[in-house]
């Protein structure tokens, strides 16, 4: 009994579970190199095929065969340009960190003096309603009680 050749090559297949695999990986070999994107994500660092935000760092991707093709002098300068990139980066991303850092410390320092100055008024309306006559005393309470709420709520 012959076999054709489509009907050889089925039953070879059939018959050898790793040669199944050589068309898969014939076809995996084929397929273009795609961008791949280094990102930062709630302090945690992903990888992605799809860039997640302005911080996003792309990793270049050359083919094996235009790295072999190369002499040992460009890829030197193309692995100290690559360096400069990075380095160009991490310093942009640096900046970046400093300046929110900068402006959560303003705020926090915004944020204690308008504290401060509230205390302050609350112990003035304090003041006032123990040095109020009798007919003054309602309103000095009502000013008191209202810098009390509203110390209360800017500052805790």
């Amino acid at each position: 009994m012959r076999l054709s050749l489509p009907a050889l090559c089925v039953a070879t297949l059939a018959a050898r579970p790793v040669a199944r695999c050589i068309p898969l990986l014939l076809f995996t070999c084929c397929l273009p190199a795609q961008a791949v994107y280094k990102c930062r994500i709630d302090g945690t660092l992903t990888y992605s095929d799809l860039p997640c935000g302005s911080d996003t760092l792309t990793l270049q991707n050359t083919p094996a065969s235009q790295r072999q093709s190369t002499t040992p002098e460009d890829s030197l300068r193309h692995e100290k340009s690559e360096i400069a990139r990075l380095q160009r980066f991490r310093e942009q991303r640096e900046r970046q960190d400093q300046q929110i850092r900068d402006l959560a410390a303003r705020g926090a320092a915004t944020r204690e003096r308008k504290c401060k100055s509230l205390s302050l008024q609350l112990r003035w309306r304090e003041e006032d309603l123990r040095n109020a006559t009798l007919q003054e005393e309602r309103k000095a309470r009502v000013r008191a009680r209202r810098a009390a709420e509203k110390l209360a709520q800017e500052c805790q």
